[in-house]
């Protein structure tokens, strides 16, 4: 799920200074006063005592402390950027070119344009081969068509889901607190699957169960729901009868904040809480959510994967985490050179590949993620789709859904041109693009 109770990455990057960016709202949720240290309060603390540093002009102590929140959330591109002014702060400029290649490394893209006088009288040829890696880290990769063009600006459509076996297409609707569907013979006119009249919120995540023949979604209140006056809000897991769209059921949890992402085997669904570090399990369509782990260490947690017989949460502030199915354990999959903050649509194949939508950072990218035989940390990351024209613009994409060898992605949600105080957006927002893709 797209939507975030913090600012984006890309806001983080374009701010002024290293002060204005640590002066941002933290990423997910703040540490209470009596609660445990967790790797984003830690880091937290860092961002303060560097800004703190910076004041002081003891960039030395800025930037050592910098790199220790880095350690904690590896390839965060807003810590790289904080380290990027501090060395330009206290005029070391092998520091800013080491900091520069470190990102070209994550697979991110930075304007070198701001300091490109400085850093070329200091080394114009370094400068120069920086450059030309983040122009390639720009550089389109992949191809994918468009599966259809929703001629819907104002429904801020987040989710995509396919049944495989009718080709029919179905869309999850934020604003317009609807499931839409397309018909393969007109997958440009959708029709109106379910609505708020099935007790729908926004609607976030969206999946079709092959076993269950149902549709699944996951609903809650955003600040960019329309509400009527007095309407009770909350957050549930809906199933609906994928050939009739009638409500089979609703699922509910007290503790829950807002249902998001999920993932469905066999009948089995887990479900991310995207508003709290928990996510649950509906072992049965006759069954109860269920609480199956609540961690700390959980910021903002977004798609789910199962793969090497392990649950994958990818977490927009962190990273990827691994939650062992026997004894519901947690631990952080190690990355490797490539950026895994700003994921949102999380996958598996069914050989086990991580299919992953990156936003909010530069560049915006699908990316298959390969583990090692242990599942435990990345092997290999492959670009599968980079700079597609209707990935352009003032907007992200968000959610993928996966069937027979090829994925369907919303290619521009528009959610930055849904102000969260309602008023009307500074430019057009877009027709809704789905591309079709095949996976490598």
């Amino acid at each position: 799920m797209s939507m975030r109770n913090h600012f984006t990455l890309r806001k983080f990057l374009t701010a002024t200074g290293l002060a204005a960016l640590l002066a941002l709202p933290a990423f997910g949720q703040e540490a209470g006063v009596d609660a445990e240290p967790t790797p984003q309060s830690i880091a937290m603390e860092l961002f303060g005592g560097a800004n703190t540093a910076m004041r002081a002009g003891d960039f030395e102590a800025a930037r050592r402390m910098l790199e220790a929140a880095l350690d904690l959330k590896p390839g965060h591109p807003a810590i790289l950027g904080g380290l990027f002014r501090i060395a330009m702060s206290a005029d070391r400029t092998g520091d800013v070119f080491d900091v520069l290649e470190r990102m070209a490394d994550a697979g991110l893209s930075y304007d070198t344009s701001e300091t490109a006088e400085t850093l070329g009288e200091a080394d114009a040829d370094r400068l120069a081969a920086i450059n030309l890696r983040f122009a390639a880290n720009l550089a389109p990769a992949g191809h994918a068509e468009r599966a259809a063009v929703i001629d819907r600006p104002d429904a801020l459509i987040e989710g995509v889901a396919v049944d495989i076996e009718t080709d029919r297409i179905f869309l999850s609707s934020v604003a317009n607190r609807e499931i839409l569907m397309l018909e393969p013979f007109a997958p440009n006119e959708p029709i109106v699957f379910a609505d708020r009249a099935s007790g729908l919120w926004s609607v976030f995540g969206i999946a079709v169960d092959d076993r269950t023949r149902m549709v699944w979604a996951t609903s809650g209140v955003v600040p960019q729901t329309p509400l009527t006056e007095g309407e009770e809000t909350g957050t549930a897991l809906f199933a609906f009868d994928l050939t009739t769209g009638d409500l089979y059921r609703r699922y509910q949890i007290d503790e829950a904040v807002r249902l998001g992402d999920f993932v469905v085997r066999d009948g089995t669904v887990y479900v991310s809480d995207g508003a709290a570090p928990r996510i649950y399990v509906l072992n049965s369509v006759s069954g109860q959510l269920e609480l199956l782990v609540e961690d700390p260490r959980f910021v903002s947690l977004q798609g789910l994967a199962l793969a090497h017989g392990a649950l994958y949460a990818a977490d927009y502030a962190m990273g990827i985490w691994r939650i062992d199915l026997g004894d519901h354990s947690v631990s952080q999959v190690r990355p490797g050179d490539e950026s895994l903050i700003g994921i949102d649509g999380f996958l598996n194949t069914r050989d086990g590949r991580l299919i992953a939508v990156r936003n909010g950072v530069t560049p915006h990218q699908v990316m298959a993620i390969d583990l090692d035989e242990t599942g435990r940390a990345v092997e290999n990351v492959d670009v599968v789709l980079r700079g597609h024209p209707d990935m352009a613009g003032d907007t992200e994409p968000t959610l993928i859904d996966l069937a027979d060898g090829r994925g369907w992605l919303v290619a521009n949600a528009a959610w930055p041109l849904f102000p969260e105080d309602g008023s009307a957006p500074d430019q057009p927002r877009p027709a809704t693009v789905i591309l079709e893709m095949d996976l490598p």
